[in-house]
């Protein structure tokens, strides 16, 4: 897969999961975060995420780059979307690079012209490879775990893999689709076996993310579409309608016997598909019922 693909899911999960990012970043977590749209501003780039940060009462406005590969010239487009950004906010701007490349990067840069220092530059660099992944997955706010196999680690390919799924699994029940994704792609991308990953990520539930239809056809080209598909013929239709009985149960808090039942009765692994996808969006029982519903008579 190409490395823009890895661009997009990270800084999807950086939007999806702002404030466990700034939580990364600072250790500590802060009182508010928003996305900042970037719309004012001239120069668009794909690669960094822009949050509006309150920390014990002081507000600025946190810009993170993700680095998926070595850069000699991130340092000055850092500084210049730095600068662009505090003369359009008029606010203190903290910026960080995720470097996810295994390669250290420098944390500041300047230069002086005669007896001038005209730039005197310095930014945070969290470079994932000193990160210690078994204290992550301890401690670490859970949007990171996706995270946890490009880190530093003690644990074997699957007891890694094994324990970041458990983490991502006690998450709320809308999450863990996203999740999932992210932590099978960055596995791929620490060399993880895919074997490895298929065996311990539900795919069935990793289907539900709409960034997985982002990158299905890309992963075709690493042929981890193949594994994917075995991994979901193989899953059995008992384990579909768990994963929606337990999404339930997550979202609603109960469901009715009969509803299980009810749903043992369709053979259609689509459809079964399709209901997972509906329950972990429905806000009431009679929402996800009538969808049920709709579909009991052509299920089959």
């Amino acid at each position: 897969m190409i490395l823009q693909e890895y661009d997009l899911i990270i800084k999807a999960l950086v939007e999806r999961y702002s404030s466990d990012f700034v939580q990364l970043v600072r250790g500590i977590p802060a009182d508010r975060v928003e996305r900042l749209e970037k719309e004012a501003v001239a120069v668009k780039r794909e690669s960094d995420v822009l949050l509006n940060v309150c920390e014990d009462g002081y507000e600025y406005i946190m810009l993170i780059e993700i680095q998926t590969r070595p850069d000699r010239e991130m340092p000055l487009r850092l500084l210049e979307y730095t600068a662009m950004q505090h003369r359009e906010y008029r606010k203190p701007v903290y910026p960080v690079v995720l470097n996810l490349t295994g390669r250290p990067q420098e944390d500041e840069y300047g230069f002086d012209c005669l007896d001038l220092t005209v730039i005197a530059f310095s930014y945070r660099v969290i470079n994932l490879a000193d990160l210690p992944a078994e204290d992550v997955l301890r401690y670490g706010p859970v949007g990171i775990v996706p995270l946890v196999p490009l880190m530093r680690r003690q644990l074997s390919d699957e007891e890694l893999v094994a324990s970041c799924a458990r983490r991502i699994r006690e998450a709320p029940a809308e999450w863990v689709p996203d999740l999932y994704v992210g932590l099978a792609l960055f596995a791929h991308l620490g060399k993880i076996p895919v074997e490895v990953i298929l065996k311990n990520i539900e795919v069935s539930k990793m289907e539900a993310s709409p960034l997985f239809e982002g990158i299905r056809q890309k992963w075709v080209n690493e042929g981890i579409q193949k594994g994917i598909q075995e991994g979901i013929q193989k899953g059995s239709r008992e384990d579909r309608i768990e994963a929606i009985l337990e999404v339930l149960e997550e979202n609603i808090g109960w469901y009715p016997g009969e509803l299980a039942v009810k749903l043992r009765a369709i053979e259609d692994m689509n459809t079964l598909k399709m209901l997972f996808r509906r329950a972990v969006r429905v806000k009431s029982l009679e929402e996800f019922q009538a969808v049920l519903s709709d579909v009991l008579p052509s299920a089959n």
